[in-house]
């Protein structure tokens, strides 16, 4: 069984909402504990505040109270709580989001090494706008779970609970109180508002993804709108996907101010009960004034820790979004390739591969052949046929849907990633040059080649003397999809680059395509010669000089209900 590209040379992390937080190590735990000392900080300010006003206007009934009344003490005090919730709450920014920029480094790399092992014809389900949405939006939204899911739980919990234990220690009737008030909050929000607010967050994330790619599509194909008057058919369905964000992100907005007015509703209750209550009880002398305006005071403090609260399941919801969409990156199987060597005679063999790319109709079936050192194959067939599937299988990219291959008698699928590569070249019919100099395209293959080697691989490609009549020689920017070139000289460079990694097995799609036929023959020529020690596969439509060790002619494939039509015929 030929090895399938998409198993990746090392697991990757999951996407688990403790993964999101625990990656954060100690740089979380010390944001949650600055977080809960600065909110902490700020509700005994508040407290201390209102206990110190009550106090002092109570001790200004009495002369010999106010005299006896030590103001610089409670002063002191307040002044200590304020400079601790400003250092804590500002210690907390500082770490949480060093924390929070250090996992989006760790995540995006790990998505762009996930998708710099997947094969064109898995990207080729994901346009260039679901890409960048993935690579950007969803990785942002991945911070959304630590910061505003997690960390107001955390610190609504632990300051309820100390608050809850104080209460119990001074008033039982309080404390009951405050328990009903927080039981409300925990539970009553989770289940009538959880759901919802996450469901409209996924939606908004799916949906954003969907308008970029449209978008992309739509500035990608302008020209083609314009000329053909679809244009304005493709503005109303942008304009009707905008509406549908714009509704979803108002029905959000509104969720989460529901959400507020319910907390605000339920602390305001508890505040009148606690005052209802107090009220008798300090007049009885059980609470003291003061220390009665303490505890409001706190109930006041504890909106600041439970409003956020509205908007944590909003927070879950992006990031639940993200991680469906990021799966496909991060959650792949293990690469069982773990063979390092292949030793024995170079060979290359297929037995009764049948391949398919995605979805598609068409492709190779029950292909059998066996190549050896100084073997040339040339398989030739119309377009469409399957022939780039072939190719594929037999460079280990695509792996075949019925069949074996071998490469030196050893199963594909155990050679580990970096060997196969070694072993085996793949020029596609797609191909990329970077926006830099023409040395360092060809020098992606191999770093260290000095300008000799890339002159003499320049020559085979019958490029040299075009190089040598650049303004700069090698050092020539080439532009970006290297759009200084024409098609065929693009082609030639992508070749060179491949021949320059010097692989013992070499296949090439369409090669000679946009070359005139001398230069096609010329380099031809060049190409036995440089692999006339290894195996050679070239796949081509139009015809081609010389004589080759083995000649596939694919069949046009006739009649779709015919099994086995497109199967190869070998002429030698």
């Amino acid at each position: 069984m030929a090895r399938s590209p998409e198993k990746p040379g090392r697991s990757q992390p999951g996407l688990s909402l403790g993964f999101l937080f625990f990656r954060l190590g100690a740089m979380g735990y010390l944001g949650l504990g600055l977080g809960a000392m600065g909110l902490g900080a700020a509700i005994l300010l508040l407290a201390a505040s209102g206990w110190f006003i009550t106090a002092a206007g109570v001790a200004g009934l009495s002369p010999a109270a106010l005299y006896a009344f030590n103001y610089l003490q409670p002063a002191a005090v307040i002044r200590t709580l304020a400079i601790c919730r400003t250092l804590a709450l500002y210690g907390e920014r500082i770490v949480s989001h060093d924390g929070i920029l250090r996992l989006l480094q760790h995540l995006r790399l790990a998505v762009f090494d996930g998708l710099s092992r997947m094969t064109r014809f898995r990207l080729g389900g994901l346009g260039s706008g679901e890409l960048t949405q993935r690579m950007l939006a969803d990785i942002d939204l991945l911070d959304q779970w630590p910061l505003r899911g997690l960390a107001p739980w955390v610190w609504a919990i632990c300051l309820s609970l100390v608050f809850a234990g104080f209460l119990c220690w001074i008033s039982m009737p309080l404390f009951l109180i405050f328990l009903v008030v927080m039981l409300l909050i925990f539970v009553l929000l989770p289940v009538t508002v959880a759901s919802s607010a996450m469901d409209l967050a996924r939606f908004q994330t799916r949906k954003a993804g969907e308008r970029r790619q449209f978008l992309t599509e739509t500035f990608a194909g302008l020209i083609t709108l314009r000329t053909t008057g679809a244009m304005e058919t493709r503005l109303k369905t942008l304009k009707k996907m905008d509406h549908d964000l714009d509704t979803n992100r108002w029905h959000l907005h509104g969720l989460g101010i529901v959400s507020q007015a319910v907390i605000l509703l339920v602390l305001s209750l508890g505040l009148w009960m606690f005052l209802f209550w107090g009220a008798d009880a300090a007049l009885s002398g059980q609470v003291s004034p003061a220390l009665l305006a303490g505890i409001c005071c706190v109930m006041l403090g504890l909106s600041e820790v439970l409003t956020p609260l509205s908007q944590t399941f909003q927070a879950l919801g992006f990031t639940r979004g993200a991680q469906q969409r990021l799966g496909s990156i991060f959650d792949v199987p293990e690469d069982s390739g773990t063979l390092t060597e292949l030793p024995g005679p170079l060979r290359l063999e297929l037995e009764n591969v049948t391949a398919r790319q995605g979805q598609a109709l068409t492709g190779p079936d029950h292909v059998s052949f066996s190549l050896h050192p100084g073997d040339t194959l040339w398989i030739q067939g119309p377009s469409g046929c399957g022939k780039s599937t072939l190719a594929a299988v037999m460079a280990g990219w695509l792996a075949p849907t019925r069949g074996d291959v071998r490469i030196n008698g050893t199963p594909m699928a155990a050679v580990e990633e970096k060997t196969l590569r070694r072993q085996v070249g793949l020029l596609e019919q797609d191909l990329y040059l970077f926006p830099m100099t023409l040395a360092e395209n060809l020098r992606l293959a191999k770093p260290d080649a000095n300008d000799t080697e890339l002159w003499e691989i320049l020559e085979q490609v019958a490029l040299a003397q075009w190089a040598r009549q650049l303004p700069r020689k090698l050092a020539t920017p080439i532009g970006e999809y290297g759009t200084g070139l024409s098609g065929g000289q693009a082609r030639r460079v992508c070749l060179a680059r491949i021949l320059l990694f010097d692989t013992p097995i070499l296949i090439l799609d369409e090669p000679f395509e946009g070359l005139d036929i001398p230069t096609a023959d010329r380099l031809l020529t060049l190409l036995r010669q440089h692999r006339k020690h290894g195996i050679l596969v070239i796949i081509s439509h139009q015809p081609l000089a010389g004589d080759f060790t083995c000649h596939f002619q694919w069949e046009a494939l006739q009649n779709m209900e015919k099994p086995g039509k497109n199967d190869l015929i070998s002429s030698h």
